[in-house]
């Protein structure tokens, strides 16, 4: 049904599909996901990118036991990421990005072993990157760009691999030289940087103060008019 003139939302009858293995829906539908749309256990692949879908994932999604290939990518989906995703032990391929969604990155995302290409690109999600995802064995493809993630980006395993593309636009990220981000402090630089910063604001409070007080003497320095000087 990809690509047609359909609106509005899925039909709530689409939990009747009992046997249904694929949706294809994208370039299509407005409104939320139906919770009758988690009634379908035997579903392999799930297809409803570029819709303009809202609010915030079904919790239901656990209940897609089967489901191998899953593109919720460019919609208007929002809040955080739910836990219910790392039921999804089959899922090899699932795509998020450009949605709003903020939060943390799953930490339970390590236990879906099976993934191959992660896309959660061009949302807000914040925190650190896991160093857990290193065991993901099967990754090929993670994608993290544009999001507001900060921190050291983990090294090793499948990390060792990835390029600088799948970290692009999250500017508090920092790791090794291989990559084009910028490079980790140390502990004690880290904590020389602070310092510096914590005096900077010091300072700055400082001479605003100073200027409040200067400018309230000057002004009462000031002549009153209708006051006669004897």
């Amino acid at each position: 049904m990809s690509d047609n003139m359909l609106t509005g939302s899925i039909s709530t009858s689409i939990n009747n599909l009992t046997s249904l293995q694929g949706l294809d829906s994208s370039k299509n539908l407005s409104s939320t996901l139906p919770s009758g749309l988690c009634k379908l256990k035997d579903l392999w692949e799930l297809y409803l990118q570029d819709n303009s879908c809202t609010a915030h994932l079904p919790l239901g999604l656990r209940n897609f036991a089967m489901v191998r290939y899953m593109d919720i990518s460019a919609n208007k989906h929002s809040g955080e990421l739910p836990a219910s995703l790392s039921k999804l032990q089959m899922l090899e391929y699932l795509s998020l990005s450009r949605n709003t969604f903020d939060g943390h990155i799953l930490e339970q995302l390590d236990h879906m072993l099976n993934l191959e290409t992660i896309d959660l690109s061009r949302s807000m999600l914040s925190g650190h990157i896991q160093k857990s995802l290193k065991k993901l064995q099967h990754i090929q493809v993670l994608n993290l760009s544009f999001n507001q993630l900060e921190g050291d980006i983990p090294s090793g395993g499948k990390f060792a691999n990835l390029s600088a593309e799948s970290f692009l636009g999250n500017y508090a990220l920092c790791v090794a030289p291989k990559l084009h981000v910028p490079l980790c402090l140390d502990k004690t630089e880290r904590q020389s940087k602070s310092n510096a910063a914590s005096h900077c604001r010091l300072c700055n409070w400082r001479l605003s103060t100073f200027g409040r007080c200067l400018h309230t003497n000057w002004y009462l320095m000031l002549p009153k008019e209708g006051v006669v000087k004897a």
